[in-house]
């Protein structure tokens, strides 16, 4: 029988809560994501445990043969690939996507040259980090969104963010360098942000839930840091309707989703500019909130799946079918 672990900052450890949810933000995170996600994976046939500390998997990696790791952040710097390449160090298979990929889109600098390789538009950027300061002469016009260059946490991020002056963007970027986090600095494009989730299937061709998007009462329609972890209210997500819309952010998605290949899931934003409509490639997230409330899960409700229970038990079957073993008793 397959042994599977499953990492999460508030998952049991032993049948233990080891890292109990303090903040209102961290039992939203713990009762609508983390532990809906263990009371299905311990509804199902296969021999699974869960914990909350890498170093359980470090000190027990003998015993699993499949690993699904949520852990965005680990504490210290480039932490995102730490648990899929612990995997691949130790050979075991997981759910997600490769270090290698990983690394590539969670650099939004380096995720937007990919874009442009694709011909798909961006918004002008420059990248900056404590090492190597901004420049003081800007080298495209304003207004300016300064934010993380790495990660999709959105660290920090609130109306300061949006920058009218060259002078206010340095003034951003040089908070972030005193917590020894890289910037990217994008020009604001006045718009929607649309997210257009996908999911890999055994066979390869991916699912594509409908576009949604998201309005703020922010200036400048800016989702905080604490409005996309429900801890400040304002932010609102809507279901595309619009035919022409929807078409063409899929088929742009799905083009980008192509070639960062090998991911199991994803979900690629967009910034449709108000007057033009014109869609703009802004970031991947390639561990977005697969909670119950989160909008990748319900894009995919509204669209794939009939329960949220069928939306994890298929990414289950993802990281069961890389086995290798007779993959017959995890196709749908």
């Amino acid at each position: 029988m397959t042994n599977i672990l499953f990492l999460a900052q508030f998952a049991p450890t032993n049948g233990i809560v080891l890292n109990p949810p303090k903040t209102s933000e961290e039992k939203f995170y713990a009762e609508t994501y983390h532990w809906k996600i263990v009371d299905i994976l311990q509804k199902s046939k296969y021999n699974i445990d869960t914990a909350s500390d890498v170093d359980y998997l470090i000190k027990n990696h003998d015993k699993y043969q499949l690993v699904w790791s949520v852990y965005n952040r680990l504490g210290f710097r480039n932490s995102e690939i730490f648990v899929q390449s612990l995997c691949e160090y130790y050979n075991i298979k997981y759910i997600g996507a490769t270090p290698n990929v990983r690394a590539l889109v969670e650099d939004k600098s380096m995720s937007k040259q990919l874009a442009e390789h694709l011909g798909l538009k961006t918004a002008p950027w420059i990248v900056c980090s404590k090492e190597y300061p901004l420049c003081k002469i800007a080298p495209f016009p304003g207004p300016y969104f300064v934010k993380p260059r790495f990660g999709s946490a959105s660290i920090n991020i609130d109306e300061s963010s949006l920058c009218h002056s060259w002078k206010d963007a340095i003034a951003k970027s040089k908070l972030y360098a005193q917590q020894n986090i890289d910037v990217i600095v994008e020009k604001y494009i006045k718009g929607i942000c649309y997210g257009v989730s996908l999911i890999n299937t055994i066979s390869g061709n991916p699912l594509i839930a409908p576009p949604h998007y998201t309005v703020s009462n922010k200036t400048g329609n800016i989702m905080t840091y604490s409005q996309k972890r429900f801890a400040d209210s304002g932010m609102e997500r809507f279901e595309s309707q619009d035919i022409a819309i929807n078409k063409q952010l899929m088929y742009m998605a799905k083009k980008y989703y192509s070639a960062m290949q090998p991911c199991d899931y994803a979900r690629i934003d967009f910034m449709l500019e108000e007057e033009s409509l014109t869609p703009y490639f802004l970031e991947v997230n390639v561990l977005m909130n697969l909670g119950i409330q989160g909008g990748f899960v319900n894009s995919f409700l509204n669209s794939h799946f009939k329960s949220y229970e069928e939306l994890i038990n298929h990414i289950l079957k993802l990281g069961l079918a890389k086995l290798d073993i007779s993959t017959s008793a995890s196709k749908p």
